[in-house]
């Protein structure tokens, strides 16, 4: 199974998402935007997981959201990696509730490595929801409508969740299913 821990996101902050992304106006993109269903918040991407490991990532992951308080998270600007000019993921970025992201990413590393053995990841962590990955370089009038395209307008929501996801890959795009939500309940 291809496996990843996330923040998943309401429904109204879905619609957010989905607002921002209308209002950037970029008709027939090289690209396929990512489904407003499976925007989220990755913490850990784990990859090819073996079945009986499911168990022992549960309890991992458990321990660290006993121990971290729910949290406000806010969306904002969008961007891209490495850059808008030649992006080749896009997204929206964190605003509220990005250190504590880092923070909970950081713990759920740790915990994984320690007792699992889990590779870390070398990457820093970076806050932010992915709308869009980018295969082929885009022509500079398509970077200059991404440079204005407008951020997330009442794009906040609650943690208080932290989801193991499975993801199955399609020609039509990927399909996301939680397989174990896991509250956050440090400060109760």
């Amino acid at each position: 199974m291809r496996l990843f821990f996330a923040v998943e996101f309401d429904e109204r902050l879905r619609a957010a998402v989905s607002h921002a992304i209308a209002g950037a106006r970029i008709p027939d993109p090289p690209w396929r935007w990512v489904a407003p269903s499976n925007v989220h918040i990755t913490i850990k991407f784990l990859g090819e997981t073996a079945d009986d490991m499911v168990p022992l990532l549960v309890a991992a992951a458990t321990d660290v959201c006993a121990e971290t308080p729910p949290f406000q998270i806010t969306l904002g600007a969008f961007g891209g990696f490495p850059d808008l000019k030649k992006p080749r993921v896009l997204f929206y970025e964190t605003v509220e509730g990005a250190r504590e992201l880092a923070d909970l990413a950081r713990r759920i590393e740790a915990a994984l490595h320690r007792e699992l053995s889990i590779p870390m990841e070398r990457r820093p962590f970076r806050a932010h929801a992915t709308v869009a990955r980018v295969k082929h370089p885009i022509a500079s009038d398509l970077t200059a409508r991404l440079l204005k395209a407008p951020p997330v307008e009442g794009g906040t929501q609650r943690v208080d969740l932290l989801s193991l996801m499975k993801s199955d890959l399609r020609r039509e795009g990927a399909v996301y299913e939680r397989l174990k939500g896991i509250a956050l309940t440090g400060g109760r």
